[in-house]
């Protein structure tokens, strides 16, 4: 018998498609996660091109930086997870004859929603909204209470519609085999079950479980897509245009949401607790992240390590300052004076340890250089933590690998800061190696007192810190070489002709 010549026919080319398509589109959803705990960064430092700059994780930085709660997986899993309730929504009142299993679509994807807008572990150590809060002994009752009466509801409605759909289950399983979704319904729920599951010794920790829930969602979306009930024969364009422009606008609207409660989760950007009760750290504060933080904290200290008193002043440090005086907190700036880093550093320091001064907010603009630098200077000064591992969780927090300016700053001042733990850190002599060659602008200044001195600033800090309160920079160092420009550049007044 001969065997018969393939069928390569436009339709039977379609068919094809049509089966694999979904998976084509999962498959290209995996490739940015392989990415990017493959791909090393190993660009230079324009700024100081000279200082080699090794990565100290065992993945990329990018994906430690992905795998924060609340980060650019979280957010993804935001917009699928919107996607699943939009379509349900929209197939509730299209499908009478399966208004019950939308419904329960709806509920699960309700809950995936709410599981990608509160992302956790929190940063500092609050309790969050998410589903796990339930079983948190430190959440408000009323907040328990409110999660496990959603969940139970949400449980008890799908398995009364399992149950009154008890006579259609062979054949609802077998128009999902026909539809070809009987697989991605499976698949979608091994991988949400999976973000509940965290492989011991994998990293980046998180990682790959929240990849897992975004894919199972993304393969809920897909079968929905296939199973969408079908539109009108003849449906007016106008009518159509403002179908499909309601159902963009209520999944905007929708994401925003997700969005607004994420923030509540990390009210300021970057924020986190480097010592639980006393020291946290962030990027520059909003007026409204203060007052959350501060309501679940009670900051008593501010510490601005940005110089404020320059044309890049944050258009947010007015409003720092008014809820810092208005809330009775003590506020420590930094000016643009280079001769006198170190001695702010020593006050800083001090100020980490004084139990008076806690808990403390420590914050630049971004929590990306100036704020991470003093994070290390700190664990390894005062907690004694090896250089090696400081560089590594450094690395992670930003996402990428420490500028060079850090190297060049702990050669310079952790030598004289602690100087028995700097001799026998083996990472220490590494960093002067990598450093060899690259000349320190700031060095000469400070060893010579010289630097711009901002003459004629205003008071810039809190209660306890002296009348005009002018403390001096920590990392000037680090500025960005426009900045830079922009300290040498300004005018500086002519002294006054002696009569």
């Amino acid at each position: 018998m001969r065997a018969e010549p393939p069928d390569d026919t436009p339709a039977s080319e379609r068919r094809r498609f049509l089966r694999f398509w979904p998976w084509l589109v999962l498959a290209l959803a995996v490739v940015p996660a392989v990415w990017h705990v493959v791909d090393f960064p190993n660009d230079t430092d324009p700024e100081f091109p000279q200082v080699e700059r090794p990565t100290f994780s065992r993945r990329p930085p990018p994906a430690y930086r992905l795998a924060e709660p609340g980060d650019t997986i979280d957010r993804i899993a935001i917009y699928v997870s919107a996607i699943a309730v939009v379509f349900s929504i929209g197939s509730l009142a299209r499908a009478p004859g399966n208004r019950r299993l939308w419904l329960a679509a709806l509920i699960l994807s309700l809950a995936a929603f709410w599981h990608g807008a509160t992302p956790g572990p929190t940063f500092d150590g609050w309790h969050g909204l998410g589903w796990r809060a339930m079983f948190d002994t430190a959440a408000p009752r009323a907040l328990r209470l409110e999660l496990a009466s959603a969940s139970l509801v949400g449980l008890a409605l799908i398995a009364g519609i399992l149950f009154k759909e008890r006579a259609r289950w062979r054949d609802l399983w077998g128009e999902a085999r026909s539809r070809r979704v009987a697989l991605l319904l499976v698949v979608a729920a091994v991988l949400v079950a999976l973000r509940q599951v965290e492989v011991p010794g994998v990293e980046p920790v998180g990682y790959w479980p929240r990849w897992a829930f975004v894919w199972g969602m993304i393969a809920f979306d897909l079968a929905l897509v296939q199973l969408l009930p079908p539109l009108p024969a003849r449906r007016r364009p106008l009518r159509a245009a403002a179908w499909t422009a309601a159902t963009a606008g209520f999944w905007f609207a929708l994401t925003v949401g997700g969005i607004w409660v994420t923030l509540y989760h990390r009210p300021i950007d970057r924020f986190r607790a480097i010592v639980p009760g006393r020291i946290f750290i962030s990027a520059m504060p909003t007026e409204w992240g203060l007052d959350v933080i501060q309501r679940r904290h009670h900051i008593k200290t501010i510490i601005n390590l940005f110089p404020e008193d320059t044309p890049f002043q944050s258009a947010r440090h007015p409003a720092e300052l008014r809820f810092a005086q208005t809330h009775g907190i003590r506020y420590v700036g930094s000016p643009a004076d280079l001769a006198s880093s170190n001695a702010f550093l020593d006050r800083t320091l001090e100020l980490a340890q004084d139990p008076n001064a806690w808990p403390i907010l420590v914050h630049c603009h971004g929590c990306m250089d100036r704020t991470p630098a003093w994070w290390g200077i700190y664990r390894f000064v005062v907690q004694g933590d090896p250089l090696n591992d400081i560089l590594r969780d450094i690395e992670r927090h930003r996402g990428y690998r420490p500028k060079s300016s850090v190297t060049l700053l702990y050669n310079r001042v952790l030598p004289r800061c602690a100087p028995e733990h700097y001799r026998q850190d083996p990472t220490a002599a590494r960093l002067v190696a990598w450093a060899h060659g690259a000349h320190d602008p700031d060095e000469a200044l400070i060893e010579a007192g010289t630097g711009v001195a901002n003459p004629g600033t205003a008071p810039r800090v809190g209660s306890g810190e002296g009348r005009d309160g002018r403390v001096p920079n920590l990392t000037q160092m680090r500025r960005s070489l426009q900045y830079k420009q922009a300290l040498r550049d300004r005018p500086h007044p002519e002294p006054a002709t002696p009569r």
